[in-house]
Order: structure tokens, then C-alpha cells, then sequence
């Protein structure tokens, strides 16, 4: 906790800045949106801070000064000359365990052939307009933190500039995933999303040998539109055969360039990588290079969750799905609502596998599709295994 301000004035109230919200997840949080930072406080603590979003709370009456001062520090408070309008904050207990992470398709379209895609041949297939305003709504109503807008590209939606709009101001953070290579100095301006996550596979001849030739140029401009932009900007990596040469080479670029976070995996051998299975590395080794990554704030959990177990997907036919890797059991349409699709979906605790190493705590299972892929759904992930250089029977 940082030092005490004594910065009020007499006529000053305490308010929520846009980007922060409260949130009654397992516990009660208050999130920043702007900066993906999940502060978990007591039931006291919430109630101050909801009373200081729906009508401001005046200087002068008795508070917890500690308190007050660190939320002021933190950004979490800031102060006004004039009290407000009244408002009301409906916060409603979310389900147990917590939605926290909504991936939304918007779309199938795309202009890249990825080697790697799992998603198989682009088509002409979109979430309407109606479709992302009703998600958008249902997931701040659910208690959701954070949504993944994808694809498909997502730049390629018919009706984007109206999406884009839809996705200001919303009550929870955005992150857009993108190629990148749509994005120019115009784009990275008008963006509404907090964060721009791009794939970026490798340096040149790592990264094109899945994307294509002239693919990594854009995507490098699109890092520099981006943070000029003020952006904060992900990268995405997958390992491959072609570019595992290249990872000290990108740890190097990444954060020199600005990005913020680089989230390495490997691919799952659906899609186009059946067609090109000489680019997969066997588990053990493509997962030594995801300890590369950096950042890792991307779907954290609660205690004793898997990883994974508070996110959901929406395709863009408009099925909800445990991830896109899941697209083939859908769990019903999105009309039906958030809260009905969330409570179809299983959600085993970390206990139910039956892997037990000392790194479990840490990996949370790893990806239960590749551990399925591999033969047991409570079994280890092996590409995780091989990350933690841990030898499987």
C-alpha cells in the first residue's frame, strides 16, 4: 500500500474514474479496465467504493483516510469540485465460478491462409450488430472483466466501424485479436478497444512461413501505429518448426518495441495444420519455448480453478462454446442467454485431474483440449509438461 495523500479540500467528492468498476466475483473486486489490474477488497471496502459510483462521497465525512489515500494513488478514486449526478450501479453476484473472460467471433472472414488456422476455410459468417450489443450487455451484467474481440480478423466484419463503436465505454476492458495486417496509422487512431493483441510468429522467415510473404512488415508497422496510438499492445506467438531459431531474437525486439505482454503456445493439430504437420514440433519441445512469454496476466483464475475455467466463447454463428477449440459441442445460441449458456458448461476443479506434480499450481492443468487430444481429459497437458521439463508415464 503506498503513502497517504492528504490532498482533499473541503468542497472535493471521491469518485470512480471511467475504466474503474466494481465487480462481485467470488470475492468482491474493484477492476481497473485501463490498466487489466484486479484488486480484491472486503465487503466494507466495496460498499464505500459503490457509494462513491452511484453519487460521490463528500471529503468531510468520517472514512478510512489509509484506505482512501491508497485508492487515490492507485487511480481507483479521484476527486471533483462538484458532487455528481446520482446513478444507480446495479451489481449483482456473479455465478460461481465467475465468467470472467468472454472471447467474441464477430467473424469467419479473413485475408490470410494461416498454415497453422484451426478454424479451417474463411467464410462469409458474422455476428449482426444486435448480436455483439446483446453480449456486450449480458457479460457487464454477469460481472465480466475482460473481452477478447476476434475472429476470423475481426477488421473484416461488415458493419466494424459500428462494432468499434459498441465496444467504447462499455464497463470492461477490450483486447481486439488481430493479424495486424489491416492496421494503419488511421486504424490504430480509431480504435476504441485498451489493448490491440497481434500475432507475430516468429522474425521474417519465421513468421511468413505461416502468414504469407509480406505479412511480418505490416504486422511490425502495426506494432508502431499501435503504441504511437497509445495503445497497449500483445503479441501472440506460436511455435513452429520454422522459427523456433528466432525466440531469443523476438525476446530481444518485444520490448524494445513496447509491447506489453507476449503470450507463446503451441498450435493444436486441427484445421490447416493437418496439412502441414511438418511444421509441429513434438509436445516436449514446443513447450521448453513458452516460458518466452512475458506479461501473463491473460485469464487468470481463482483458487483452485483449471486454466480456462472462467472463460467462454461465442462463434460467430452465434454459439456459445467452452473455446473455439470446442466450436463442434456447442453448449446452445447466444438469444438464450449468458448465464443459461455458462451453466451448461462443466467446470471441474484442478483437483479432478489426475496429474499431480509439484508445478500444478502454476500451469492449472494447462489446455484440457490438448490434454484430450492426447488421450486422457484429466490428464496432463504435454506441451505444458514439456515447458516444466516434467516426464510423462
Amino acid at each position: 500500500m503506498g503513502p497517504v495523500r492528504n490532498v482533499l479540500t473541503m468542497t472535493s467528492y471521491l469518485v470512480l474514474p471511467e475504466g474503474v468498476v466494481l465487480r462481485q466475483l467470488e470475492t468482491p473486486v474493484v477492476y481497473d479496465c485501463r490498466t487489466d489490474t484486479l484488486y480484491e477488497i472486503d465487503e466494507e471496502a466495496f460498499r464505500f467504493l459503490h457509494e462513491c459510483a452511484e453519487k460521490g462521497v463528500s471529503q468531510g465525512e468520517p472514512r478510512d483516510t489509509e484506505f482512501v489515500g491508497y485508492c487515490l494513488e492507485e487511480g481507483l478514486l479521484q476527486e471533483q469540485a462538484e458532487q455528481p449526478p446520482k446513478r444507480r450501479v446495479d451489481i449483482r453476484k456473479a455465478p460461481l465460478p465467475s465468467l470472467r473472460y468472454l472471447e467474441l467471433q464477430i467473424t469467419n472472414r479473413c485475408n490470410l491462409r494461416c498454415r497453422h488456422c484451426y478454424l479451417g476455410p474463411a467464410r462469409p459468417v458474422d455476428l449482426s450488430l444486435a448480436q455483439v450489443r446483446e453480449a456486450l450487455e449480458q457479460f457487464v451484467r454477469i460481472q465480466g472483466l475482460r473481452l477478447l474481440v476476434s475472429g476470423g480478423e475481426p477488421l473484416l466484419h461488415p458493419m466494424f466501424r459500428e462494432v468499434n463503436g459498441l465496444l467504447r465505454g462499455v464497463g470492461v476492458r477490450v483486447v481486439l485479436l488481430s493479424n495486424g495486417t489491416l492496421i494503419d496509422e488511421h486504424v490504430a487512431r480509431n480504435l476504441t478497444a485498451q489493448e490491440v493483441q497481434v500475432s507475430l510468429d516468429g522474425m521474417r522467415d519465421g513468421h511468413e512461413i505461416l502468414r504469407g510473404t509480406g505479412s511480418f512488415d505490416r504486422v511490425m508497422a502495426a506494432i508502431r501505429y499501435l503504441i504511437e496510438a497509445g495503445k497497449t499492445v500483445s503479441v501472440a506467438t506460436m511455435v513452429h518448426t520454422g522459427n523456433v531459431g528466432e525466440f531469443d531474437e523476438m525476446a530481444a525486439l518485444l520490448p524494445e518495441l513496447g509491447v506489453s505482454e507476449w503470450a507463446v503456445d503451441a498450435p493444436c493439430d486441427l484445421g490447416a495444420l493437418w496439412e502441414n504437420r511438418e511444421l509441429m514440433l513434438p509436445p516436449e519441445e514446443a513447450g521448453r519455448f513458452l516460458s518466452y512469454g512475458f506479461g501473463g496476466s491473460l485469464h487468470e483464475g481463482g483458487e483452485g480453478a483449471l486454466c480456462g475455467s472462467h472463460l467462454m466463447t461465442i462463434t460467430p454463428e452465434g454459439l456459445g462454446c467452452k473455446c473455439g477449440y470446442y466450436s463442434d459441442r456447442p453448449l446452445g445460441r447466444l438469444e438464450e442467454g449468458l448465464d443459461l449458456l455458462w451453466s451448461r458448461l462443466p467446470k471441474p476443479g484442478i483437483d479432478s485431474l489426475s496429474c499431480a506434480c509439484p508445478h500444478l499450481e502454476t500451469c492449472r492443468g494447462g489446455c484440457r483440449f490438448r490434454a484430450e487430444r492426447a488421450g486422457d481429459p484429466c490428464g496432463p497437458d504435454p506441451v505444458k509438461c514439456g515447458q516444466f521439463g516434467v516426464a510423462r508415464g
